[in-house]
């Protein structure tokens, strides 16, 4: 059964399993485009975690390039020590046969009371140093590093190696200090230009990585958009009536829109964001276990901080897509009935009630992003939080000399990288609540039935058919109704076991008053609505068992209300079938459509506005005429076709409708009982019944239903 699909239903998960199966479906026919998208995304990822350990790599061995002197001690010495203190020491720099030097950033995994007693035992020495490795000196600083190894701040070990304090390095000028450490400073440029090239790397996979992403959600929605298209085109009708335009329309273009912008800018992000902050927590604990724990303490914080806001949020959302809807329904319905509006001067009462509900629209999205506002500075909080106990432990660990200043720097790196995907999760979770809607939205029209398949080899309910739907073979039209019963709601019947039989190329007329089911008759005979109980064939072939191309193929109808697209007058004739110039002026001529051709600037080309709004009603129904009997149908069936026009059209109408009924089998439903005068065969409907049967003659003779009608309509005019 079709239901309506409802606008403001929320959403029950944050993202819903079968709109994630729906997406991947489309997504994975194009995998590979998938796989260079996460191929770069790892890439990206990798150059976003190598970046911050690179550059505290370089200020603790180049940059800040300091450690202690360590005196040369036996194994069996050194197997008494602590274990990280035997690690640093074997990974030492020898300066000569008696001392060793200690960079801090192997010294740092040793405790401050295990440094303590190293420098109470003369293992390591009590202050830093700072070695310098092949320096250049001019005469004026080598005259000042000798002045330095004389009053023992400097410490000389061959001629290019030193050690000196850091009062003895403040004597040198900033030039003469970079002559010192020409050495360092060369590595630390190697080390800038790798640094530099990991940014064009990512660069590189940033660029590449957006091409293959929008590529893969561009081929994917276009698949969706049409899959969803063809599918709304088979739909029952009963779905459409149901279901207004523009929300279709929205399905079809808005809400995929919204299903792209998940993928594109969500669903990657949110993996590279994960990756990104599993690999940060990663290298913090193999960096540095004490830090890193400091910045976890933060987490279950976050985590209380980030679950009230989705669930806020979810909450403010739902109320914001219900307020959207309520908007849009009214926005719809007041544009529709804009004329009734204008003649009744009804313009400031609408105005009212719209600005009523555009209000209550305001406050719904301020309530959210109050919720929003509240977020993001909460998130920044926490980061600042956590940078202040890093740096107010690192200040402490750098005073007992272990940490070092790369360290540092690296993991107030690491924090942001960690913490902005979290203060972004508010726009993506706005995102993915729209995508998750949108989706459920999609996947209630792909779930609404549809018609059985037009060209297949099976009808309905496997059963084979029995009419091929390819090929030239036509229905001859002969039509018989058994004892029908129809509804469009369950019980509420409209059709009441309806029995008539229409002979092949004879006009059948059917009359009764509104609602009598005379519209409905039609309907089933098209399958256009199923019904409950009966049967109806055509050639004794009952019509569920023809296919619908077969079906529609034979089928011409001509509707009260006709409907004309925005293209050529020809194109709105043909609807897509090849063009016959000589057929098409035949059905123009038969159809009195000539005169109203010969009069447009451009003829058959001849634009036509939306809904035919430029041409008059008789104008349009010729118009409605003329593609029926282009399409050369064997049954024609025409639903109060002259009802809206006229009387000078309608003597037009009813010249081409003598003409169109010749060699067709033809159904005329009509008010007007003077249309139908001439037909073979008058059916009198009333309350979804058949009270009456005949022609015109026997139907007057018998002065029943027929007969005061039809005295009525004439006593009227």
């Amino acid at each position: 059964m079709n239901t309506p699909i409802e606008e403001d239903t929320p959403s029950a998960t944050y993202l819903n399993r079968e709109v994630v199966r729906l997406l991947f479906s489309y997504l994975l026919r194009y995998r590979s485009y998938l796989f260079w998208a996460l191929f770069f995304v790892s890439i990206i990822t990798a150059t976003k975690l190598m970046v911050p350990f690179a550059s505290g790599w370089v200020i603790d061995r180049y940059l800040v390039k300091e450690g202690r002197i360590a005196t040369v001690i036996d194994d069996a010495t050194l197997r008494m020590q602590p274990e990280a203190f035997v690690a640093a020491y074997r990974h030492a720099l020898p300066l000569d046969a008696k001392t060793r030097f200690i960079p801090q950033y192997r010294l740092r995994r040793v405790s401050a009371s295990e440094i303590a007693a190293l420098t109470k035992l003369g293992i390591i020495a009590v202050e830093p140093r700072i070695l310098i490795e092949s320096p250049r000196l001019n005469p004026a600083s080598r005259l000042k590093l000798e002045k330095g190894i004389a009053d023992g701040g400097i410490t000389a070990f061959g001629d290019r190696r030193f050690v000196c304090s850091e009062a003895s390095l403040r004597r040198f000028s900033g030039s003469e200090s970079a002559l010192l450490r020409v050495h360092d400073w060369r590595r630390i440029v190697y080390a800038v230009g790798a640094i530099l090239a990991l940014f064009l790397v990512q660069f590189g996979a940033s660029y590449w990585q957006i091409i293959a992403l929008m590529k893969l959600s561009q081929y994917a929605m276009r698949d969706l958009r049409l899959d969803l298209y063809r599918h709304l085109l088979s739909l029952e009708l009963k779905f459409f009536d149901g279901n207004p335009v523009g929300r279709l329309v929205n399905r079809v273009t808005n809400d995929i829109e919204t299903l792209n912008e998940m993928f594109s800018t969500v669903l990657v992000t949110l993996f590279q964001d994960l990756i990104i902050m599993i690999g940060v927590v990663t290298v913090m604990y193999v960096t540095e276990v004490r830090l890193a724990l400091i910045v976890s303490a933060s987490f279950p914080l976050l985590a209380a901080t980030i679950i009230i806001f989705s669930v806020k949020a979810r909450s403010a959302y739902r109320v914001i897509r219900t307020k959207i809807a309520h908007l849009n329904a009214v926005l719809n319905e007041n544009i529709t009935g804009i004329r009734i509006t204008q003649v009744f001067r009804r313009e400031d009462r609408q105005y009212e009630g719209f600005a009523l509900i555009n209000h209550e629209n305001y406050k719904a999205n301020i309530a959210q992003l109050m919720i929003y506002a509240v977020f993001r500075p909460m998130i920044d909080f926490f980061r600042w939080v956590v940078v202040a106990a890093v740096v107010f432990f690192s200040a402490q660990a750098l005073s007992h000399a272990t940490l070092t200043y790369g360290v540092i720097v690296m993991f107030l790196a690491y924090i942001a990288n960690l913490f902005e995907p979290l203060g972004d999760m508010a726009e993506k979770f706005d995102v993915m609540q729209s995508a998750n809607a949108a989706g459920e939205k999609i996947l209630a029209m792909f779930k609404a039935r549809a018609v059985a398949e037009i060209d297949g080899a099976t009808g309905e309910a496997g059963k084979p058919l029995l009419i091929p739907a390819r090929g030239t073979a036509r229905l001859r039209g002969e039509i018989r109704f058994d004892a029908v019963w129809a509804a469009y709601k369950e019980n509420e019947w409209v059709l009441r076991g309806v029995s008539f039989s229409v002979p092949e190329r004879s006009t059948l007329a059917i009359v009764g008053e509104t609602g009598s089911g005379k519209s409905t008759v039609i309907s089933l005979l098209g399958r256009l609505y199923p019904w409950q109980r009966g049967s109806i064939t055509i050639d004794g072939v009952s019509v569920s068992d023809i296919p619908y191309a077969a079906l529609r193929r034979s089928i011409a109808v001509v509707m009260q209300e006709p409907f004309l697209f925005s293209r050529t007058l020809r194109e709105n004739i043909t609807l897509g079938s090849d063009f016959d110039e000589c057929r098409f002026n035949e059905v123009a001529a038969a159809t009195h459509l000539d005169s109203f051709i010969n009069r447009l600037p451009k003829g058959i080309e001849e634009p036509v506005m939306e809904r035919g709004v430029t041409f008059s009603a008789g104008e349009r129904q010729l118009c409605s005429f003329a593609r029926a009997l282009y399409a050369n149908p064997s049954i024609l069936v025409l639903d109060e076709a002259t009802a809206n026009i006229d009387s000078e059209t309608e003597s037009l109408i009813q010249d081409a409708i003598g003409r169109m009924v010749q060699d067709r089998t033809a159904i005329v439903i009509a008010h007007r009982l003077s249309t139908i005068r001439r037909a073979d065969r008058i059916v009198v409907l009333d309350n979804g019944v058949v009270a009456e049967e005949g022609d015109h003659g026997s139907l007057m003779a018998a002065r029943g239903l027929y007969y005061e009608l039809y005295r009525l309509q004439f006593e009227a005019a």
